[in-house]
């Protein structure tokens, strides 16, 4: 009776681990990112003028060996970045509240410098200027936005032109950057140019439209698919290491039985 050897499974390739494991804690570490923007995104759904962050996968250029004329393996860096996509206008009837309809920001003056949003829902201050709900200061080609009419009645046309007492007087300053990707997150839905973001310039094809505010840009649906879909990977990477280090164990084990 002939008995057939049994060939036990060839263990995997210690190189093969490697890469796996850096394959799988790679993209387990890019899961919890994109979880990270996700959950932002989500969480500033309501807030006004707000633009939905975006994670993105760049591949840099791998380094050459002029010598040997070998390039080396590519590298990949996740990269954040913002939706400037228009959102959608709504109407509040608000007199101070401005909707921005096309490219640029509203410029404010603060106490620690100058800063940019899309965000229009503003206010008047005691003594009548154009203030964020923060209390900093809106401004206008000439300087810090007044609203001090005598009949109490103003508005803002089309082009930004403010109209006090049936006379036009100063313009709305709205701004943008030749790399607005490169305005950085301040808090409160405020920005701050970046070193790349060039030199502010005005944007005169964008429309002010008065009692109206520009509503965030996140899909609700989308972004909640996306969430559900990022956790159910994030989970899947998880069992992964767990296999990779239930068979380094393994390996381990067996090594210190044969010696």
């Amino acid at each position: 009776m002939l008995v057939q050897a049994h060939r036990a499974r060839p263990a995997p390739r210690r190189q093969d681990m490697n890469i796996g494991w850096n394959m799988a804690a790679y993209m387990g570490v890019r899961a919890s990112r994109e979880l990270e923007v996700v959950s932002h995104n989500l969480a500033n759904a309501s807030t006004v003028g707000f633009k939905r962050e975006l994670l993105n996968n760049w591949q840099l250029r791998p380094p050459t060996n002029s010598q040997a004329g070998q390039t080396g393996d590519p590298s990949y860096v996740d990269v954040r970045s913002r939706d400037l996509n228009q959102g959608s206008i709504h109407e509040t009837g608000k007199d101070t509240d401005l909707a921005l309809q096309g490219p640029g920001y509203f410029k404010i003056q603060t106490p620690k410098g100058t800063l940019y949003t899309r965000n229009g829902n503003f206010a008047l201050s005691p003594d009548y200027q154009l203030v964020t709900q923060q209390g900093y200061t809106v401004m206008g080609k000439n300087g810090p936005i007044t609203l001090n009419a005598l009949d109490k009645d103003f508005s803002f046309d089309a082009e930004g032109g403010i109209h006090l007492d049936k006379n036009l007087g100063d313009q709305l300053l709205v701004v943008d950057f030749p790399n607005p990707q490169d305005l950085r997150p301040q808090g409160q839905n405020y920005l701050t140019a970046g070193p790349r973001a060039g030199e502010e310039q005005e944007t005169p094809s964008t429309r002010i439209l008065q009692g109206n505010v520009e509503e965030s840009n996140v899909d609700l649906t989308a972004e909640s698919i996306n969430l559900i879909d990022i956790q159910r990977r994030y989970e899947a990477y998880l069992k992964v290491l767990e296999t990779f280090a239930s068979t380094d164990n393994k390996a381990v084990q067996e090594i210190g039985q044969q010696s």
